[in-house]
Parts: C-alpha cells; structure tokens; sequence
C-alpha cells in the first residue's frame, strides 16, 4: 500500500478531540467517553463517504478519466479534520486536477499514485492555513492512512480507465478490421448467429447484417441453405476442432467456390464459433484448368513416350536406330529416381553424355554434375581426392579443401571408368555411398552429403566381380539401373546424323563442309572402333585436310584370294549393279530419274553411282532393239565421249578456241546423256 509522505508524526485518535473535550463537560465522566467516540465515528464516516463516492464515480458510464479525476478531487478535502481550510490536488499523466481554492503551503502531505508497480501521480492535500493547536506533525495518523487509501483506489480507477479504453480501441479495430475485409466473418454462439460484417452479406447476397442477427444457422423448414451447408461438417469427429473447407456454393445467383474456416474460441465465457468465409473462385478456377492442363500434358508425355521411336536426339546425344531409342527410354526412366546407374559401352560411345541426360532430365538438375575420371587418382591420394583434408593435416595444407563428395552435394557424381578402382578404394567409399558418412582428412567430425551416383566401364562390373577385381556390396550398391551403350557399328543408319551434326558444330571454325556421297559410303562401311570418337576426329581431319583418313584401324580389310576374282564379292556385286542401271538407262532413252525409278532407288542415289564409274548403255530387246555405239555425256561446256569399246575420252571448248581439247578420262562426269546408234 502506498504510504504517505510529509512532516508528520502520528498521535492518538483522542488528539483530533482534545479541544473539544478541553472546553466541554469535563466533570461528567460518561460525556467524556461518549462525544471523542461519536467524532471517531463522524470522522470514519467522512473517510468512507469519500472512498465510495470516488468508486462511484467510475461506475458511471460513458464519461471520461478527467471528469473522474475533476470531481474525485472535489471530493478529498471533505474527508479531512479541517475541511473547510483543506484543499487537494491530483497530477496523473501530465495533467492536474485541483479544487477550486487550491493553494501550495508548507502545510501539505503527498501519496503516489501506483498503476502496475510504476508511478503514474501523485495525490496532495494542502492546509491553507495552519490547523487549530497546530503542533508537528500537522495532520492526523488516520489522515495519512486516509489519503494513502485514496491514492490506491485512484490507481485502480486508473488502471481499469485505461483498460476499458484499451479494450474499446480494440474492438474499434476489431470492428474497422471485420468490415473491411474482403473474408467474411462470422460469429456463432448457441447454434445462433451473434455476428456478420458485410463481406458476408455479400458473399451470399444478404440485404444486412441485421438480417442475419439472432438466425439459427439452419432455419427450419429450408432444406438447401447455402448457409447451413457450410457449417455442415462440424459434426462427429469435427466437433470442436478447427475445420478448413472448400464448398461450391450458389452465390449471387452464380456457381461460387468458398473457403469456410471454424475456429473453436470462447466468447463472454462460454464456447463459440468464430468463422471465417473467403471467395477462392478464382483461384479455384485457375487450379482447375493447370489440373487440366497437366492432365494434358501427361497424354501428351504418353504419346511422346510411345512414338520415342520417332526421335533421333536426346539432350546431345544423337541417334534414331532401335537401339538408341531403348538408351532412350532407360534415360528417362532413370532421370525419375535416384537409384544408382550404371552405363556400359565401348570408349567413345558416349557414356557421360548419357549420364549428363540423366542429371539434366532430373530433379537435380540445378545443382552440380561432377565427373571424376577414377583411373587418374592414385591409391595413397584416394581419401584426399574424395573426402577433402583439413588445414595443417599434412605437410602442405595451407587451407580447408573439399573432396568430391562434398563438391556434389545434392546433385550428381559421375566415376567413370569405376572398374579402376582397387578394392581398398571401394571400402572407403563404400561407407559414403551407403549413407554412414565420411571424415575429411585431418578432421574427426563425420560428414554426410546427398549426391547421386552414376558409374562407367567399358566392360560389365559383373565380370570385374567374377575376376575378383570388385567387391559384391560395392557391385549391388552402384549397379542399380544398368544402361548399355551400342558401339556405332550396331547403328550405322546414324552415321548420317552424326555427320550432320558434327559438321555443324565445326562450321564456325571451317565454315560450311560438304560430305559427297563417295565420303558418306566410305564413313559407312568402316568399323570405327573407336565408335564416335573416331568420326568426330575422322570428320575435323577431313575438314582440315580436304580428303579423307582412317588411322588406328584394328584389322585390315578383307581381301579374295590371289588369282581368283570371281570370288569377289564386291566386285560381283558392283558389276551386277552396273548391269541393272546400264538396262534401266537403255529402257527409259537415258533419262536418269525414271531410270532410277525402275530401279526403286533415289535420283540422287543413281546420281553417286553414275559419277563413281562409267556405265555403259545396254541395248534394248525386242522391236526397239538399236546397237549401241557411242554414248555421250554432255555437261556445260564438256561433251565426254563413251565408245563402245576402248577409254573414254572428253571434248571441251575453251573459250576464245573454235576446235575443243580432247581429254581422257577415267572417271565418268555428270550431265545429260544420251545414246546414238549404229
């Protein structure tokens, strides 16, 4: 309780009637009990009456903190021994409240006035002039008692003031906050509506809150209340648990989607529901259609998965043959997950381009693709490379440096050529891929990374395991997938595309390249055991050099048997070849595209074949039937002559000559021929 502050002392309750009884009957004993006790009483009284009627002054409503204060102030110097000289002050929050006669004299005590353990005021009562018999202290013990009473009772009229005041801003708030929100908000209590703002009214098309106030939320005899439905699923296991729901409802006389929001709380101490209704019909809608949309999509997938027949690339990998299109598939079965895989092929098939596919068709495709080649790391270097080391773990580590497998953190680590690891290699990083973590070199903290492993051989790890050159754990751990990559031997139908390809790759450096058909036979029907690669560097040295080489070939090419050409089946084959186009020329008067026509082959297809070696027309059967002697090919300004017997030869007109230069010639030009007879 707070205490008084003055120059005062305390003196007994007989003090304040010591004049009076002074003066009175003092030769009647009962008077002298009886008056000091009647003035005690008179005194409490007036104490009492001023505690009351400041606490009624709180009571009533609708008035402010100063008019309490104005006339609580009013009402103090009534309370004291002296009311007539009294007068009192009340200083709260910068402002002051006083009686009308109130004067500052030395004959004055002071309380505080305390709100939450802090000062807020204080409270004075003042003698304008000195009291009666005035001693030191001038103010009564009950006096002090008296106006520390006060002072407490005015910090709770405070407190309760200020409250009050912070309550209704709050529901000010509260009231400006729930009308003007677009979400409907709702308060239910009893089964009844207490509460609407107007965002629901028009939600569901209501005239006014009014209307809505003190309705049950299912009014009887309506069957299919938008209203009712909404509050539908509080039922059962709903019941006083928050609930959050989607409804499609008639609103507005329109097909509307809401989401309805109950929220259990308690209102003037008892349960209610405080609801909330917010218009997702636009959001909705547009869920709808991206549902649709990928329902689209994944038919669409469906018939590009089914027709990846078609395709003749994936990423930067090229290819249209069978076998290509099965890499294909396995390529994206395996860029869904995170299984382990592992790709076999011969050098130069293009096993990290299929893996690079992999982690670019995947969901990691954002993060790091790591490629280490395993036969270039040495045995004592293995836990460094992979691992990382720390500074000072060995002579020469100036700094903290990571390992591959903290460089692949969350996206995908390539080994390739996997079977050069030893087997001590595979242990250690064993117990890495299988999730128990790794300690970099000079640490003793472990570390554990989320990367994905894809490997690379050129032989099948199955046969390292059979050799005794992998472990078992190791094998099932990185062999997960298995994709096999076919050498391009197996698919020489995409040599054409890889020709293609390259070649356009190369075009900044050699400009536009051109592949004649004698080239594009001769890429055809080489081995390439060097598979890609080796078309890759054939085609730069071709566009570099002007003609074309094949080195590294492992086997020489075939031969027939010395002194025997009829066994030759290269040769038979070109003879009979020229036989059949000889024919088709004589049949259609040399008109090289029905010609090839007759032939089922392309023109430019007998355009190759014609400029590769000279055919001779043969003659026709039948009525028709002419000796053929002399064929002529005529191409600008040449006119080669082929005799039926002996080398052919060309006649060209230079210019500014009248007679041409005759030429011979092996090799059989392009042009316009025809054929005159004997």
């Amino acid at each position: 309780m707070p205490t008084a502050s003055s120059a005062t002392g305390s003196r007994p309750l007989s003090n304040r009637a010591a004049p009076r009884i002074a003066s009175g009957a003092r030769n009647s004993s009962s008077e002298a009990i009886r008056e000091p006790a009647a003035e005690a009483l008179a005194e409490r009284i007036k104490e009492l009456n001023c505690l009351y009627g400041i606490s009624n002054l709180f009571e009533t409503e609708g008035v402010s903190l100063p008019w309490i204060m104005q006339r609580a102030v009013d009402l103090i110097p009534a309370a004291w021994q002296y009311p007539e000289n009294a007068c009192a002050r009340i200083a709260i929050d910068g402002q002051v409240f006083t009686t009308a006669n109130f004067r500052p004299t030395a004959w004055k005590q002071t309380t505080a006035i305390v709100v939450n353990g802090q000062k807020a005021g204080n409270v004075c009562v003042c003698y304008l002039t000195p009291p009666p018999g005035a001693g030191d202290p001038f103010f009564l013990e009950e006096e002090q008692r008296l106006l520390a009473a006060i002072g407490e009772r005015l910090g709770k009229v405070l407190w309760l003031k200020r409250a009050e005041e912070a309550l209704r801003e709050s529901e000010e708030r509260y009231r400006v906050l729930t009308e003007q929100v677009t979400e409907g908000v709702a308060l239910v209590q009893d089964d009844h509506f207490r509460y609407v703002n107007p965002a629901f009214c028009r939600i569901f098309a209501l005239a006014s809150p009014a209307a809505l106030a003190g309705r049950p939320i299912r009014p009887p005899g309506i069957d299919d209340d938008p209203i009712a439905r909404c509050y539908g699923g509080l039922q059962g296991e709903n019941a006083g648990r928050p609930v959050t729901d989607v409804q499609r409802l008639p609103c507005a006389g329109a097909a509307c989607w809401i989401q309805v929001s109950h929220n259990p709380i308690s209102y003037r101490g008892r349960p209610a529901l405080l609801s909330t209704f917010r218009d997702v019909t636009d959001l909705k809608e547009q869920q709808m259609a991206a549902e649709r949309r990928a329902d689209s999509l994944g038919r669409e997938n469906r018939v590009l998965r089914s027709s990846l027949r078609e395709r003749y690339r994936l990423g930067d990998i090229i290819g249209r043959c069978d076998s290509m299109q099965t890499v294909y598939e396995m390529i994206l079965k395996a860029a869904a997950t995170d299984a382990s895989v592992a790709i076999y092929g011969e050098s130069g098939t293009g096993k990290e381009l299929v893996a690079r596919a992999i982690h670019d068709h995947g969901h990691r495709k954002g993060q790091r693709f790591l490629a280490v080649n395993c036969g270039a790391i040495q045995e004592p270097l293995f836990e460094r490379e992979f691992f990382g080391h720390r500074k000072g773990a060995f002579s020469g580590a100036h700094a903290d440096a990571p390992g591959y497998l903290d460089l692949a953190a969350g996206g995908t680590l390539f080994l390739d050529e996997v079977g050069e690891l030893t087997l001590s290699m595979q242990v250690k990083l064993l117990r890495a891929l299988e999730g128990g973590g790794y300690t970099p070199v000079g640490d003793t903290e472990p570390r554990v990374k989320d990367f994905r492993i894809i490997s690379a051989a050129n032989i099948p790890l199955c046969e390292k395991v059979a050799a005794g050159a992998m472990r078992e754990d190791f094998f099932y751990r990185v062999q997960v997938i298995q994709i096999r990559l076919p050498p391009l031997r197996q698919r020489r139908q995409d040599i054409p595309l890889l020709v293609d390809h390259f070649l356009r790759q190369m075009a900044p450096c050699f400009g536009a390249v051109r592949v004649p058909g004698r080239i594009m036979d001769l890429l055809m029907d080489h081995d390439w055991p060097g598979n890609v690669r080796e078309l890759r560097n054939v085609l730069q040295r071709y566009a570099t050099l002007g003609h074309l080489e094949f080195f590294g070939a492992d086997r020489p090419p075939a031969e027939a048997p010395a002194g025997d050409t009829s066994l030759n089946l290269p040769q038979a084959v070109g003879r009979l070849e020229q036989a059949l186009i000889s024919r088709a020329l004589a049949h259609t008067g040399g008109h090289r595209t029905r010609a090839a026509g007759l032939l089922g082959i392309s023109r430019r297809a007998l355009f190759r074949k014609l400029a590769a070696a000279p055919v001779p027309l043969a003659p026709e059967s039948g009525e028709n039937a002419q000796t053929a002697s002399i064929v002529f090919l005529f191409v600008w300004n040449n006119l080669t002559v082929f005799p039926a017997s002996g080398t052919p030869f060309a006649l060209q007109w230079q210019r500014g000559s009248k007679r041409p230069v005759i030429i011979r010639s092996q090799r059989r030009p392009r042009g316009i021929l025809w054929r005159m007879g004997s």
